[in-house]
């Protein structure tokens, strides 16, 4: 078996950026890496981005048109196909897979926004567990400054009030989920992936 290795945090934390800098890592030392993200570029991802995501005319969460747990069931629904077709395939192939966001962040958005953290640990008890969870803690504050620089914003970019809830839900979730390992995202970018590196190294010893 392979390797599953996610990384999560609240908007901003430099998710991407530590996804694909430890892509390289691996590919550096002869493993062979599928890097995912969640939504993904399934249907059902590419929906839930146009829908729900971007917002506008053709967001359907700005203006409360489906409810939050039709909401939930699409984001499980797109997860269910990233697991059936690419994450479960990947790592019976023994490759390793790092995926940017998995079902942790549909617990601390959908739980923030008021769900039963129960009934979505049950919606999603169909996805593979990871080997390692990296959760990138930011302060809202610098999440909020972070994201100024995008152009395009989400509805979760853009409310201060949620993130910050979020962030809590994170490091609840940290607390029960053991695999969850909390590195201090406010770091430099090299400190940050030297961190995540020596988790990584870590798990791979036990294996």
């Amino acid at each position: 078996m392979g390797t599953f290795i996610v990384l999560e945090g609240i908007d901003g934390a430099g998710k991407s950026t530590q996804a694909k800098l430890l892509k390289v890592w691996f590919e550096e030392r002869g493993y062979e890496v599928v890097l995912t993200k969640e939504p993904t570029d399934t249907a059902f991802g590419r929906l839930i981005r146009r829908l729900v995501l971007t917002g506008g005319k053709e967001g359907i969460i700005d203006g409360a048109k489906i409810s939050h747990e039709a909401e939930a069931l699409l984001f499980a629904a797109d997860r269910a196909e990233h697991v059936d077709k690419l994450i479960k395939p990947s790592l019976e192939a023994g490759k390793i897979v790092i995926s940017d966001r998995y079902f942790y962040s549909s617990l601390a958005y959908q739980w923030a926004r008021g769900l039963d953290l129960e009934w979505l640990i049950d919606l999603n008890r169909f996805a593979v567990r990871p080997d390692l969870v990296v959760l990138l803690d930011l302060p809202v504050k610098e999440s909020m400054k972070r994201l100024r620089s995008r152009s395009i914003k989400s509805e979760f970019d853009r409310i201060y009030e949620l993130q910050r809830r979020v962030r809590e839900n994170y490091l609840k979730l940290a607390e029960r989920f053991p695999e969850i390992k909390i590195v201090n995202a406010l770091e430099d970018v090299d400190s940050v992936h030297r961190q995540i590196v020596a988790l990584v190294e870590a798990i791979l010893e036990e294996k």
